[in-house]
């Protein structure tokens, strides 16, 4: 399999090749390529900055002649630079024409014989997009956009150019290098993501979208319970805000929001072509025996696009590295350094169509389905058990429109979702030497809508912008699983009862208003409030002890030995109890930054977020045990409150370019951050039901505040010829020991909560030959150790410090021809990953070769 993979590859790369040098056209860049522009009205600086990006254009004002205070008009559509730039200055009387080389000039006058700029200005030196780092990247670390350096909030993003450079065994790998950010290794053969943001992840603290239709599917177990599907084939982007979400997403969101944006037509066609075909193919080692993927786009009409993908991965089992103290135990191998059960295969499709319904009303219609299978448990050589397959099926359907008429007053976005994820499940044990076989299987369904309108004024003080709307979403819940009734117990509780049906309704309102003074000055303020309704119906054990005095049947002789008892004793009888949960609730969250351009290059920006979180249908409505035990270990908490938190930031945006030379370019975001969590929801053990007059465990909050402290910083450094950029991520977290119920302290005692390591840093740097055709790079990690805060499991999920070498390398034949080669771990270290489970280290040293090819 691997050696035929790699043969495709190798010949698609000479296929390509091939059609080039025998004369098919490669598409260049030129003043007929068309753009997908979204360029809201409002300042000309800001207007230019999100124009350049936006077309790969460098547009420059003559000096002295253009005044920047001026409102420029909004752009949005598919259309060349020249229309683009021509309808955001109509009606300013700002001349504006093309100076050759991906360059423009606005203002001043011009020169037809030379058709460039006169001597009354001066044309800054134009920054020249190359064909290989065009498409939705920009200068930061990662390819991330320039329009992340010039927000006043802690975001982040991976860019595609990221995606496409990072074969990935699943997508949580490509969240590693983010400041701030790492995804939950406890499930290491699901999948499936958590991802933990500044300490704070499952439950959904931390929303995760698909073109902002959440993925709130969980599913419990001794690790992390948020489960996202997501493959990257399809990605055109990772959006991560790490605060507080004061617009369409914030709803019940504690600890940020992540948003994987699928691709658009315009990822794929280029130029005046009416269609795009993108091949995707990558093979390596160590179990890395395919990810392929196929993705096209077709324009039918100006006003109608169509796109669609399918993609397959196939990864095996893998070895984990040679060198390094990793232990391993018979449970997780079958006899040499293999993991059992760390495979995984999923086939997933797209579909997407966009187009408009007229000038200034343009929709979107997806589809993205992830089908994928994997398995977990231990290895049969234990007598433990066996396999127990997972084949887990994500549907994410959304729609989406935007209207934007000629009024400052109007821009109006809405999309409504709906996501279903269903995990069908196949436990397989042994019990008395005999194989034992239970289908179970758990889904989640979520509906979801957004509204939301931005008006704009200029006004005296400069120009205001009003972001107001509405989004609702809806979680419906279900687990089933054969009936297990003996002696009256229904064991079938200890699946369904930890992952139990409910259902939970959330809308919020908010309003957000943002000021920009003299383009130095940004202040802005908002409230929201969101409010929910959770309810469900769930069942408890309680049990029963009798004692029934023995009856002599039999005496001897003399009648005063007993040879013969009857029946009698003690008997525990158990019974069950039904309940049902109906909370509501509700809370203002307001937000509030300031930014100061202090130079052209140099942001500073403050800001404040509160933000909440209901309990979800898992916390409210827990009940049963752990699988196959007597179900009297779990309860309900019908007196469980949301949590809340507080969030303070202080940070800079630095974007610079022409440091050190004409070309190159500086990209920095730094945050300093203080987080407060107050009501934090954990796991007790002595919460009283009086139905049964016994205690349980169950979800509790924990009294006292819970703090996340730390700094993050993301940086690049890129002078064309070489480059060098990286993240540093330093987090302090207290989780308080105790919580409160009926009147007592008690000790907590969860499973595990899952703490990241204090610090995290990583150096990437590269140089590039060859016209930049030829980059080789090496990327260094390294990974403080760490160790859950506290509970009955904690000792499995404690890390030891890591540092990892990665070695890279591509070489661009043509404009539609790459071809990438990666060595992850050069040094083959044996090593449990950050957030981890100490019998599922990481793979060892992996080799892949990847192909990208466009037509």
């Amino acid at each position: 399999m691997l050696w035929s993979s790699a043969f495709t590859v190798l010949w698609l790369a000479g296929y390509a090749v091939a059609q080039d040098q025998t004369g098919a056209a490669s598409p260049t860049a030129s003043r007929a390529d068309t753009h997908n522009f979204d360029i809201p009205a409002q300042r000309l600086a800001g207007a230019l900055s999100a124009f350049n990006r936006q077309s790969g254009f460098q547009v420059t004002q003559a000096s002295g002649d253009t005044q920047p205070g001026v409102t420029v008009n909004a752009v949005r559509g598919t259309m060349s630079p020249q229309q683009a730039l021509a309808q955001m200055l109509a009606g300013t009387g700002i001349p504006f024409w093309f100076t050759g080389n991906r360059a423009a000039v606005i203002g001043g006058q011009h020169s037809a014989s030379t058709d460039a700029a006169d001597e009354s200005f001066t044309v800054l030196a134009p920054i020249i997009i190359r064909s290989s780092r065009r498409a939705n990247t920009g200068s930061g670390f990662q390819g991330t956009p320039d329009w992340v350096y010039e927000t006043p909030s802690s975001v982040s993003v991976v860019s595609r150019e990221a995606i496409k450079k990072a074969p990935s065994r699943n997508a949580r790998d490509l969240l590693d290098n983010v400041a701030g950010v790492l995804v939950n290794r406890s499930e290491g053969q699901n999948p499936g993501m958590s991802i933990n943001i500044r300490g704070l992840q499952d439950q959904n603290r931390v929303v995760t979208m698909i073109d902002g239709a959440r993925q709130n599917f969980q599913r419990n177990g001794h690790g992390a319970s948020q489960r996202t599907y997501v493959d990257t084939a399809f990605i055109r982007e990772i959006d991560i805000e790490k605060s507080g979400v004061s617009g369409v997403g914030g709803a019940g969101a504690l600890g940020g929001s992540v948003n994987f944006r699928t691709l658009v037509a315009d990822d794929l066609i280029e130029g005046e072509k009416d269609w795009g075909l993108e091949v995707n193919s990558t093979v390596g080692s160590n179990g890395f025996n395919f990810d392929g993927s196929v993705v096209g786009a077709v324009r039918l009409s100006e006003d109608f696009s169509l796109l669609g993908g399918v993609s397959h991965k196939n990864i095996g089992a893998y070895k984990i590295g040679k060198n390094g103290d990793v232990e391993l135990t018979g449970e997780v191998t079958d006899g040499d350094d293999t993991l059992v059960f760390t495979g995984q295969e999923s086939t997933n499709t797209f579909f997407k169509a966009e187009g408009n319904f007229t000038d200034d009303l343009n929709f979107s219609l997806s589809w993205l389905r992830n089908d994928s299978q994997s398995s977990q448990g231990a290895a049969e050589n234990t007598g433990a058990g066996g396999e127990d397959i997972q084949d887990v099926v994500n549907n994410t359907l959304t729609a989406g429109f935007e209207w934007d008429p000629d009024s400052e007053l109007i821009d109006l976005k809405a999309r409504f979702w709906y996501n279903h994820t269903q995990n069908d499940e196949m436990r397989n044990r042994v019990y008395n030497g005999e194989d034992w076989t239970l289908p179970v299987e758990y889904r989640l369904a979520t509906y979801g809508a957004s509204i939301e309108n931005t008006s704009r004024f200029n006004t005296a003080t400069g120009l205001l912008s009003l972001n107001y709307g509405v989004e609702a979403f809806q979680d419906d819940g279900q687990s089933s699983t054969p009936f297990m009734v003996q002696d009256g117990i229904d064991y079938s509780l200890t699946y369904t009862g930890t992952n139990p049906a409910g259902r939970r309704d959330m809308i919020s309102g908010f309003a957000n208003a943002t000021l920009e003074h003299d383009d130095w000055l940004m202040v802005s303020g908002g409230l929201r409030y969101d409010y929910y309704h959770l309810r469900g119906s769930t069942s408890f054990y309680g049990s029963q002890t009798t004692t029934t005095p023995r009856v002599c049947l039999q005496w001897n002789a003399a009648g005063t030995i007993c040879r013969r008892w009857g029946p009698g004793g003690t008997v525990t009888t158990y019974y069950p109890v039904e309940t049902d949960i109906d909370r509501s609730g509700g809370a203002f969250l307001p937000t509030a930054m300031i930014a100061v351009k202090a130079t052209d290059w140099l942001q500073p920006f403050a800001k404040y977020s509160r933000s909440y979180r209901p309990p979800t249908a898992m916390e409210s409505l827990f009940s049963g045990a752990h699988p196959n035990t007597t179900p009297i270990q779990y309860a309900p908490n019908p007196f469980l409150e949301p949590e809340s938190g507080n969030t303070y930031e202080l940070g800079a945006n630095i974007s610079l370019d022409g440091v050190f030379s004409g070309d190159d370019t500086l990209r920095m975001k730094a945050v300093a951050f203080y987080r407060e969590i107050d009501d934090y929801i954990s796991f007790g053990t002595n919460v009283y039901r009086p139905e049964t007059a016994m205690d349980y465990d169950s979800f509790v909050n924990l009294d006292g505040t819970t703090s996340m402290k730390g700094l993050e910083l993301e940086a690049n450094y890129d002078a064309g010829s070489y480059y060098v950029g990286g993240s540093f991520t330093w987090l302090d977290a207290e989780f308080p020991t105790a919580y409160s119920y009926n009147g007592q302290s008690f000790d907590a005692a969860p499973a595990a909560l899952f703490v990241p390591p204090k610090t995290r840093f990583t150096v990437n740097a590269g140089a590039r030959f060859l016209e930049e055709k030829l980059t080789v790079g090496a990327r260094v990690t390294h990974v403080g150790d760490s160790e859950p805060a506290y509970g009955q499991l904690a000792g499995n999920y404690k890390t030891d410090k890591y540092t990892l070498l990665d070695l890279y390398g591509s070489y661009t034949f043509n404009e539609t021809t790459t071809l990438r080669v990666a060595v992850n771990n050069v040094a083959d270290i044996a090593y449990v990953p950050a957030l981890g489970y100490r019998t599922l280290p990481a793979p060892g040293r992996t080799a892949t070769l990847s192909l990208n090819v466009k037509f």
